[in-house]
């Protein structure tokens, strides 16, 4: 029997590359995103998770053409570079609503669905979930909040066999930043370094397979994690000094 994987976010970057690599292990996808895609999967529902009239269709979508549901990868998400002196509500709650919100109110809704099949829900956090940086401390704050959902609801899913599994992103080449929300722009020549999102999804799919946790990728992240949580005064300074250099004053 086929196996079934809705992804939100799926229409580009990390989801599309999600999407992808799940269908060619054999999964039918079911993609949900505000915009129409353009490739192939065998389910969209287009719909904006922050709206609750619209999670209330993908529900219902869903049930009309699905009994049961194998994976959940709660994908879309949007970043914030603002400083905390600039970051106004408006954006705040837009940020909270899509990285925390709809995907635990997506979740909730789905639960009894991944109870059938013992399955697996994959939240993609990020870095800035683990370690504070400057001018993102919204998209941070956003991300902790995800992480602390991902480890206490793992827990609580231990008698049910549900796999949570915590994706812990660092820069990956997508266009993250050109859609982020804020008044600080990163400057147009900011070298774009970081993985591909196809080697991303090839590494999801490994630790969804091997029901791990929680990866970091790219791996090498760990370290710098590492280090500014056991040198936080170093690491202030030069994250200050880096950020400084890369937006526009």
């Amino acid at each position: 029997m086929e196996k079934i994987c809705l992804i939100t976010g799926v229409s580009r970057g990390l989801g599309k590359a999600l999407a992808n690599k799940f269908k060619k292990e054999g999964f039918i996808i079911i993609g949900v995103s505000r915009s129409k895609v353009d490739f192939d999967i065998d389910f969209h529902i287009q719909a904006d998770i922050t709206k609750k009239e619209d999670i209330e269709r993908i529900i219902k979508e869903f049930e009309k053409n699905f009994d049961k549901l194998d994976v959940l990868i709660n994908n879309a998400g949007i970043g914030l570079y603002e400083s905390w002196k600039k970051t106004n509500e408006e954006d705040l709650r837009k940020l909270f609503e899509l990285n925390f919100f709809a995907p635990v109110l997506l979740t909730q809704r789905f639960l009894k669905y991944l109870k059938k099949t013992k399955g697996t829900i994959i939240n993609v956090s990020s870095v800035a979930g683990k370690m504070h940086i400057p001018y993102m401390g919204a998209y941070c704050s956003s991300k902790f909040a995800l992480n602390a959902f991902s480890y206490s609801l793992r827990a609580e899913l231990q008698p049910y066999d549900i796999n949570v599994l915590n994706l812990i992103v660092g820069r990956i080449k997508t266009d993250f930043s050109s859609n982020a929300l804020g008044s600080i722009k990163i400057t147009p020549n900011t070298p774009v370094l970081g993985s591909s999102p196809e080697k991303f999804a090839e590494a999801t799919y490994k630790a969804y397979k091997k029901r791990k946790r929680e990866i970091v990728y790219p791996y090498w992240y760990k370290f710098l994690i590492y280090f500014s949580n056991l040198f936080p005064s170093i690491y202030d300074k030069l994250a200050l000094k880096k950020w400084q250099t890369v937006i526009e004053e």
